[in-house]
């Protein structure tokens, strides 16, 4: 019996206006997989106060979005909890070893390099699931859910399992009808959380997203030639923001 489905995924990140102006390194990721089988997609946002949180964000993107991928291909359920656990603790064990090679697990080191929220949606044949670890957002079909925002603007990160004090993930099995999955870090909060921004964005070119993304982190400027001036309309997107989108086609 032929398990193939057909699947699509677009994927993007972009610096905020903010981080442009400070010539800062965008913190947010991405980081997407499809195939006959399954489409796993995973966005991270780095810590803001991290001087160097997108290594984190980048790694961890990666990471998740394998270790997901191989719990699928040996027989785990894409709507369990479980899956998306086991792949938590082989992405830290991964972070683990990268600290310790430079010594011990040292907490300033990894407050430096390694605070990261993750959003995460895998889909199969069988069905569909989102697993996310701090703030962000997920739309499934028009139907959107915030995660977060934390107290003190503090979120749970991944990273805290590497010193001892892991934290609650959330989860959520999603319809098997499912058709289009949105995942978001909370950067779309500069659109209220309305993830129908981004509803008509093509999943058949994949580059799309990114340069969409790209359009509402711009600036713009315009010559009001009757008054006499240049009048300046601010990025919609501030802040970083990575989004990707699961397409069902078939």
């Amino acid at each position: 019996m032929d398990t193939n489905i057909k699947l699509r995924v677009a994927a993007g990140s972009v610096t905020g206006a903010r981080h442009q102006r400070a010539c800062r390194n965008g913190q947010d990721a991405v980081f997407a997989r499809c195939d006959g089988h399954s489409a796993i997609a995973v966005v991270c946002d780095g810590c803001s106060s991290g001087t160097s949180s997108e290594v984190g964000a980048r790694l961890g993107s990666r990471w998740f979005a394998e270790a997901v991928a191989d719990q699928l291909a040996t027989g785990a359920a894409v709507a369990e909890r479980t899956t998306y656990e086991a792949a938590r603790r082989a992405v830290a064990k991964r972070l683990q070893a990268l600290v310790e090679a430079s010594g011990v697990v040292d907490a300033a080191a990894v407050h430096e390099l390694l605070l990261f929220t993750i959003v995460a949606v895998a889909v199969t044949r069988d069905g569909a699931a989102v697993w996310a670890l701090g703030d962000g957002a997920y739309g499934c079909d028009g139907t959107v859910r915030v995660v977060g925002p934390f107290a003190d603007n503090a979120p749970p990160y991944l990273a805290y399992d590497l010193l001892g004090d892991p934290r609650e993930a959330s989860f959520e099995v999603l319809p098997a009808t499912a058709r289009r999955i949105v995942i978001a870090t909370d950067g779309v909060e500069a659109f209220d959380y309305d993830l129908a921004v981004f509803g008509a964005v093509s999943t058949a070119n994949p580059d799309a997203l990114r340069r969409r993304l790209m359009l509402f982190a711009r600036a713009e400027e315009r010559v009001a030639w009757g008054e006499g001036r240049v009048v300046r309309t601010p990025a919609v997107l501030q802040d970083d923001c990575a989004i990707a989108i699961v397409e069902r086609i078939a």
